[in-house]
């Protein structure tokens, strides 16, 4: 079968070459992939992986053939699924039922197909932290896949959002989920002037969490999904030592996943989906052929929100 595999001397370090089919297990379904949607996590892992690598979290399909061991849905159900082995931008994935949730009638393809890492990161992320309602929550790079629905989640769940984006032209963009406040900042600075919050929500690391420590609450949370700003952080021990019990947390979607499985989060968020409660903003639909291209426009940070790719 054909499937997305890793390249270093192509665009983005990616192409389209020929794989063996899969091969499922008991517990698990063969998904006939229709679409999938891009990340920054594994485009970067995608750099470093030897040649003729898989790749791929996110994919929505139809299921080709139901699991033997009767869990999960039928052949032919519309599905969106999470695929853990990274080998989910293939013609065919074979996926525990765990991993993948039916996609609703009012939800397209193209919408559910943004919704497993980005999603559930923000869905998971946000639940980490406690009593939000009435609460300040800072999303960091609000405008990425994450930071989108973080900015939506943490004002259903009752929460005062602040969205921190790196450029202005995405401002009006992040309004529109409903936020309260919007902080342009590349390195954070002028969040100062905001007060305290008791939940940040950071994907981008570096110099802009390391001013972002001092803004945490008595009792506040950092969970830390991402280091698109930089690996490394200057710790602020003093100002952390200030907030009491104040923690950073590392967030890691895998573990998370074995503590509530992607099947049940996902379910919850194509429910939003369906009731208009939750949006995605996909400004970017191609066909596969362009994986290389859109990955490359991805890291580049040549638009806002998700890419789709349709096979």
């Amino acid at each position: 079968m054909k499937a997305v595999i890793t390249n270093p001397k192509a665009t983005g370090c990616l192409e389209l070459g020929e794989v063996a089919d899969p091969r499922a297990d008991s517990h698990e379904a063969v998904i006939a992939v229709t679409a999938f949607s891009l990340n920054r996590g594994e485009l970067r892992r995608a750099e470093a992986a030897a040649p003729g690598t898989q790749i791929g979290w996110d994919l929505v399909g139809l299921v080709k053939t139901a699991a033997r061991d009767g869990s999960g849905p039928a052949q032919g159900a519309r599905v969106v699924g999470f695929s853990r082995r990274m080998q989910g931008w293939a013609q065919y994935v074979a996926l525990p039922t765990v991993d993948f949730a039916v996609i609703p009638d009012a939800v397209s393809e193209c919408d559910a197909a943004t919704l497993p890492v980005a999603g559930l990161t923000a869905l998971y992320a946000l639940e980490r932290c406690e009593r939000l309602l009435g609460s300040r929550v800072l999303v960091t790079g609000a405008s990425g896949g994450v930071g989108y629905f973080a900015c939506q989640l943490g004002r259903l769940m009752g929460a005062q959002v602040t969205a921190q984006l790196r450029r202005p032209d995405f401002e009006d963009l992040v309004r529109a989920t409903g936020v309260d406040d919007v902080v342009i900042s590349p390195d954070g600075a002028g969040l100062e002037s905001h007060g305290k919050f008791r939940a940040i929500i950071d994907g981008v690391g570096g110099q802009v969490l390391s001013r972002l420590l001092s803004r945490l609450d008595e009792r506040g949370r950092a969970i830390l999904y991402g280091v698109s700003g930089g690996p490394e952080t200057a710790l602020a021990v003093r100002e952390l030592m200030f907030t009491g019990d104040g923690r950073i947390e590392g967030f890691y979607l895998y573990r998370e996943t074995e503590i509530e499985a992607a099947a049940k989060g996902l379910g919850r968020l194509l429910h939003l989906l369906a009731d208009g409660r939750l949006t995605t903003h996909v400004p970017v639909t191609e066909n596969w052929a362009t994986i290389g291209a859109t990955a490359a426009r991805l890291i580049g940070r040549d638009f806002a929100g998700k890419a789709v790719l349709t096979i």
